[in-house]
């Protein structure tokens, strides 16, 4: 992993690095070890593994010019209060402004060849997450903000 720290946030599992693919799997083993340390379910920890390399990639590829990297934080964290017990992920980079939540909605009817390039990564987050919110924040950059419902964690049986 190149130039990654792992920030001491207390409240949530928090790295930041370099916006480059091959932090990628650094990035993605802080919400595998997340899912294993809350117990979350399979499926719900693939849903998360797909929202975090899917908005990470639109990052590394978009937020700073071609050739070049920046800053990449990734955050996340169990929230309880305020509604069911959901997965708070951030993203928080200092690339060129870009509201995710402001690209047009795929057609998934429409034939693929028809179709325009790009978005299917912001789709598929809108898809596999419950809430998302966006903004660009004078300090902080573009802070991208994607909620995930959990289940239930069953009682265990002692």
């Amino acid at each position: 992993m190149t130039g990654c720290r792992t920030l001491p946030t207390g409240a949530s599992d928090s790295l930041a690095c370099g916006a480059e693919l091959a932090n990628l799997p650094a990035l993605l083993a802080v919400v595998a070890a997340l899912c294993h340390r809350e117990q979350i379910d399979e499926p719900t920890c693939y849903d998360l593994q797909i929202i975090v390399e899917e908005a990470c990639v639109n990052v590394m590829h978009y937020a700073y010019p071609a050739g070049q990297s920046g800053p990449l934080t990734l955050a996340v964290q169990i929230a309880h209060h305020g509604g069911p017990r959901r997965i708070v992920v951030t993203l928080e980079d200092q690339g060129q402004p870009f509201d995710p939540l402001a690209v047009a909605p795929v057609d998934a009817s429409c034939p693929v060849e028809a179709r325009a390039l790009g978005g299917l990564g912001v789709h598929l987050i809108r898809r596999l997450s419950d809430r998302q919110h966006y903004q660009r924040h004078p300090v902080r950059g573009n802070v991208f903000t994607i909620e995930k419902h959990l289940m239930p964690v069953p009682p265990s049986s002692h």
